[in-house]
């Protein structure tokens, strides 16, 4: 059985196309044995790494067998709990975690980073800034992630990162022609990845391993999860890309995969996104405030009306164009950006007053603007998931009056849980208009079942 049953990962509404392609995908049953491991522990003991530490980055970098696929990442963070052991090191970094609940997605929970998908670092075991490590650490360290690699000689490789090394003595980012160029990477610059949605430019590639043979491998190109998860939460294509880049290393891993256009349309739009995101050079990653949440909420919630303001423009257009319409309005994004930014606003707490009463009158707006004026669309159904949608908000508020004055009593998780619900159900709308169910455009109220999903939305959940 195929496709993402839930419709959730990573907090948000998966794509209804990236639905589809989830597929089980099952090792080989009988692998060969890889002396990969050995190769990794082996320079952890030559550092003086603990036991602890060299125990579960091997653990990661496993099994112990040759083919398969391999995430090549950038760097061990500098303080994972080691002494706890490999689950505990997966659940306490939120990259890990994420590439945990990625592959078991794509793969309807036939893999996972613990059992089946091996991880190893560019700099294996060194947490330190590569500028300020001498050349032959560095050196080192990329001839001990070669190695490993070639004695594990996967099947597919997925890139998911890269190591800015300083540039005459200044500059850290010249550019990837002059990176590639650096003597202590050796070889190891054709599987670094080449950047957020860079399509690839080879197929396959070849590293020489320690007899001087050549050990070919298929190779997609990724970007670093921290990237979508950590820094750029907020922007919820680039969680949709990191799941494409993991559904593509499955699927040319089972040698099924084929490439549609729309998925280079998202790699387009996601390369844009990076390229505004460097110019503007907004604060990002964990130094955002409650402040700044409340104000990127602000900006989503009007990107959300833009969205259905190019629903309306096409109101009076064909029926069979309701499908392209909705998907270029974008509307299930922007849920999915709603809220996620409302659960990262949860999960810091309530310290910040003043940004929090800001959104809750943000969203008071939004709701009442749809009361007092109803989508126009010929999509009965979308009417209705928004309809619901925006009474479950409204139904979030709980009004408090104190002598002459009143209050709202609302949780920031009920409204992220709302905006989720919403793009999931967009998500499938589209999946089922796709499908060339045309049952959307006239006929019964669906409001009594949009109204119970939505009710029950904490269950669901």
């Amino acid at each position: 059985m195929s496709g993402n049953l839930s419709g959730i990962c990573l907090d948000v509404a998966v794509d209804h196309r990236l639905r589809v392609l989830c597929k089980p995908t099952w090792t080989d049953g009988y692998p060969e044995p890889s002396t990969h491991l050995s190769v990794l522990e082996r320079y952890g003991r030559s550092l003086g790494c603990k036991f602890d530490e060299i125990r579960v980055t091997s653990q990661l970098a496993g099994p112990a067998s040759t083919g398969g696929i391999l995430v090549v990442l950038q760097q061990p963070r500098d303080n994972h709990p080691f002494k706890s052991g490999l689950r505990s090191v997966v659940e306490d970094c939120e990259s890990l975690s994420a590439l945990d609940e990625l592959f078991t997605t794509a793969s309807c929970g036939t893999l996972n980073v613990k059992e089946s998908i091996s991880l190893l670092d560019l700099l294996p075991f060194t947490p330190e800034q590569p500028s300020t490590l001498p050349s032959g650490e560095l050196q080192d360290a990329f001839e001990a992630a070669r190695l490993t690699i070639c004695a594990k000689r996967p099947d597919v490789i997925l890139c998911a990162g890269k190591i800015w090394l300083p540039y005459e003595n200044r500059n850290l980012r010249k550019g990837a022609a002059n990176q590639e160029k650096f003597d202590v990477k050796g070889e190891l610059w054709k599987v670094e990845c080449a950047g957020v949605g860079q399509p690839d430019k080879f197929d396959v590639v070849r590293l020489r391993g320690s007899g001087r043979e050549l050990v070919r491998m298929s190779k997609v190109n990724g970007f670093h999860p921290s990237y979508a998860v950590n820094y750029h939460p907020e922007h919820t294509s680039l969680k949709q890309l990191l799941l494409l880049n993991i559904l593509k290393t499955c699927g040319v891993y089972r040698d099924d995969w084929n490439e549609e256009v729309w998925m280079g349309t998202l790699r387009a739009e996601c390369r844009d996104l990076v390229t505004q995101l460097r110019d503007e050079r907004q604060v990002s990653g964990r130094s955002r405030t409650l402040s700044d949440f409340a104000r990127i909420y602000s900006t989503v919630q009007k990107e959300f009306f833009a969205s259905i303001d190019k629903i309306e423009r096409s109101h009076d257009g064909p029926a069979e164009d309701l499908y392209d319409n909705i998907l270029d309005s974008k509307i299930s994004y922007k849920c999915n950006d709603a809220s996620v930014v409302l659960r990262k606003m949860s999960e810091m707490g309530t310290t910040d007053r003043r940004a929090i009463s800001d959104v809750s009158l943000e969203v008071r707006r939004l709701v009442a603007s749809f009361n007092e004026k109803p989508l126009r669309s010929q999509g009965l159904r979308l009417k209705e998931i928004l309809k619901a949608g925006m009474a479950s908000l409204n139904g979030c508020f709980t009004e408090c009056v104190e002598g002459n004055s009143s209050s709202f009593r609302f949780s920031l998780e009920e409204l992220a849980n709302v905006f989720l619900q919403m793009a999931r159900s967009i998500e499938d709308l589209l999946g089922d208009l796709l499908k060339g169910e045309t049952g959307y455009y006239k006929g019964a109220v669906l409001s009594d079942q949009f109204t119970r999903r939505f009710q029950g939305l904490n269950l669901a959940l």
